[in-house]
């Protein structure tokens, strides 16, 4: 059950790219959309050093459009996700998109067959609840605003990605898969550069070019993830591995108590008596959750 350890891994590395995102947006750009640019240039790139070194797979026409549909759908995601950043504050943002397990497990149930025992998915339904609850500040309420929409859309476009990554993965590699993804993330590359290029040459200009360097760290280890997200739904069923994700408010929690315990000037985070007790309760329904999907 290796799928196990990738999908940590994958989660554990997103997390620490939300945590060093946060700092960039509060510190150093006010543009989201050039992460975005970021993340796909470097997707880019990457799927031209696995060309020359591993090389591809063959596939369909349709299967390379399927692949080219997983890739702007990833990028997509992260456009929601900016754009509903830009309206409502990250807690509650990052809170409505653990939802996504749930879209997962319907659409990989009706496209997929991944039908399992109720356990199972009250294993999930208890990591979405877990993942919420660490994530938001105060309580939850679905107020259907731009910003809900917009994680909503985000969630769902995750979710038909992840979909597709799983059916595409009988066909060929892991390499092959995520290259090709990657490839057709051009299609929404294209318009990004051309509408925010000249927002990245202007915090350039006022943060000089190391701004390109501290942008590209966050994003490469994203990159990253999604490859190792993509071994695991290899041999995974992609609604385990994409329940397990929901980890992830888990992990940046520990790593944001580190930081602003030993380095304040980085990140600050609320640890009050009150909070620390909602925190305990929400991990001790996530572990839970986690058991009941893995067991």
């Amino acid at each position: 059950m290796y799928w196990i350890l990738f999908t940590l891994l994958a989660t554990l590395l997103w997390a620490l790219g939300n945590i060093i995102d946060k700092h960039i947006l509060s510190k150093w750009i006010t543009k989201p959309m050039i992460p975005v640019m970021f993340v796909g240039i470097i997707g880019l790139l990457s799927s031209v050093v696995i060309y020359f070194f591993q090389g591809f797979e063959t596939l369909s026409n349709i299967n390379i459009a399927w692949a080219f549909i997983a890739g702007t759908l990833y990028i997509l995601t992260n456009i929601f996700y900016y754009k509903a950043i830009n309206l409502e504050e990250a807690s509650r943002v990052m809170a409505l998109f653990q939802l996504t397990p749930l879209f997962v497990s319907i659409i990989a149930a009706v496209f997929l067959g991944e039908i399992f025992f109720i356990v199972n998915y009250v294993g999930i339904i208890l990591l979405v609840i877990g993942a919420i609850m660490i994530s938001s500040k105060n309580s939850i309420s679905l107020k259907f605003e731009k910003s809900f929409w917009f994680m909503m859309l985000a969630s769902f476009s995750w979710a038909v990605m992840m979909v597709i990554t799983k059916y595409l993965l009988d066909f060929a590699d892991f390499w092959t898969i995520f290259s090709y993804s990657r490839i057709g993330t051009i299609f929404v590359l294209i318009p990004i550069v051309y509408f925010s290029y000249n927002d990245l040459l202007l915090a350039i200009k006022e943060k000089g070019k190391k701004i390109i360097l501290i942008v590209s760290i966050p994003e490469s280890i994203g990159i990253v993830a999604i490859l190792l997200i993509t071994i695991a739904t290899v041999d995974g069923y992609v609604t385990f591995v994409n329940a397990l994700t929901s980890l992830q408010p888990l992990f940046v929690l520990v790593m944001a108590v580190i930081l602003s315990k030993f380095y304040p000037k980085i990140l600050k985070e609320e640890i009050g008596k009150s909070i620390v007790i909602k925190k305990i309760i929400a991990i001790i329904i996530m572990v839970l959750g986690a058991i009941l999907v893995t067991g």
